[in-house]
């Protein structure tokens, strides 16, 4: 059905095309009758461009974008004409760059006996709009509906148009890329305890052009046997990228061990341009990914000093006697079963939490284990457990420690190992 709108002042009403430039070639008080033709200025002397969305409108509230494309062409201006829609104008972080009234391409002079303006069930038409750098995206809103009937993502041909153009003034070219990914977190983690990784991600633009805006993309990938927190990917706008000044972006992330054993997480970071009119033709060093192995250790129970309570460590002494103890699943509140005597000797290391954390530590005086049924506290449960010996005691530990732990790996039952970590209250003198 057509609908008819009568009433309507609408004989004076010009519909808008596009304004081609021109430079005069006359100074003001010339004799126009012998005053040279204007001569039109091509693309590259007038900068100003306009980006043109086709599109087919199956009713007034449906419409789509069938073409988009910049134009070397002044869009005309949208003074004067009426709010039957709303272009709205939006860079990439969904900012309004501008907002200008635009006419239906359902609203259709006819003419007959006289000019009348009808709106169309169906129908399509261009909508053009002026080229600014920042331009994203363009929303089309009916205005008497309050209603959005379309939505443009202008960044392909804009992107398409600096590629096919790279010497327009408004299109930049930089190479992008993410120089490094560099992971640091401690040497090891308990199950069912966080640590803390750090992540430092340097980017860097290459050039020619400079700066330019990017956005930069951190994600990370946790294996089984972790959770990680953030897990969702982070966005960071950085500003102006200028060749010769890497920009350094750090994140922290909390990672969880669930499981026993040793599992990788993969940090991934990426950056693009934030404008579609910067080329960034070498896409290849775009993104960078580093992938970091955390040891998941199960906590075992050890005993400093075996038959004391109160640990007393003199840090001018000998070789620092220490059991770790063969335990059942849900013994001393411990979640796995330990076999003490399955111990690699050559992997245990002695000293504060801290220090073993880091990877410092004390190594076994005798590269061995000894193996004894330790009194726990009075007597022998009759399990094997291992007896080792630490020194010397000055680097294993300080003064003001009042703890102290023994880090190690031992057989995991299935041909390979799994770290373990025990600690025990010391009296350091």
């Amino acid at each position: 059905m057509t609908v008819t709108l009568t009433g309507l002042a609408v004989g004076s009403v010009v519909l808008a095309a596009l304004a081609i430039p021109f430079a005069a070639q006359s100074a003001p008080g010339d004799d126009p009758a012998t005053a040279p033709l204007p001569t039109f200025v091509d693309g590259a002397a007038d900068p100003a461009k306009s980006v043109v969305v086709r599109a087919d409108f199956a009713s007034r509230t449906n419409a789509t974008a069938t073409d988009t494309a910049v134009s070397i062409e002044r869009a005309h201006s949208h003074v004067g004409d009426p709010p039957i829609m709303h272009l709205v104008l939006e860079d990439g972080d969904g900012g309004v760059i501008d907002t200008l009234n635009a006419w239906s391409p359902l609203w259709v002079f006819t003419y007959g006996d006289t000019e009348r303006l009808e709106v169309q069930e169906s129908g399509s038409g261009s909508f053009i709009v002026p080229f600014v750098p920042e331009l994203a995206s363009m929303r089309v809103i009916d205005v008497a509906m309050d209603q959005e009937v379309l939505d443009v993502d202008l960044t392909g041909a804009i992107h398409d148009f600096c590629v096919a153009n790279p010497d327009d003034p408004d299109c930049l070219e930089a190479d992008l890329a993410v120089t490094s990914v560099d992971p640091t977190g401690p040497l090891f983690t308990v199950v069912g305890e966080t640590a803390s990784v750090s992540v430092i991600s340097t980017v860097e633009n290459l050039g020619p052009d400079s700066p330019v805006a990017a956005e930069v993309t951190r994600s990370v990938a946790a294996g089984s046997g972790l959770s990680v927190v953030p897990s969702d990917p982070t966005v960071t706008d950085v500003a102006a990228l200028a060749v010769g000044t890497p920009g350094e972006l750090a994140a922290d992330y909390e990672i969880e061990c669930t499981e026993p054993g040793t599992h990788d997480v993969t940090f991934r970071t990426e950056i693009a341009p934030e404008l579609a009119t910067v080329v960034d033709a070498e896409t290849a060093n775009d993104a960078m990914e580093e992938t970091f192995s955390v040891d998941c250790a199960i906590p075992v129970k050890i005993d400093v000093q075996p038959g004391s309570s109160r640990n007393p460590v003199k840090l001018n002494g000998g070789d620092v006697p220490v059991a770790v103890l063969t335990t059942a699943a849900g013994e001393y509140g411990l979640p796995y079963a330990f076999d003490a005597t399955t111990i690699d000797a050559t992997t245990v290391r002695f000293g504060s939490e801290t220090s073993l954390l880091g990877g410092v530590g004390v190594a076994e005086s005798h590269g061995q284990v000894h193996p004894s049924d330790v009194a726990e506290p009075k007597k022998g449960d009759g399990d094997i457990d291992a007896v080792l010996h630490f020194a010397p005691r000055r680097d294993a530990l300080d003064p003001s420690d009042v703890e102290a732990c023994v880090f190690g790996r031992s057989a995991d039952g299935s041909g390979g190992t799994v770290a373990f970590i025990g600690c025990d209250v010391v009296d350091v003198k």
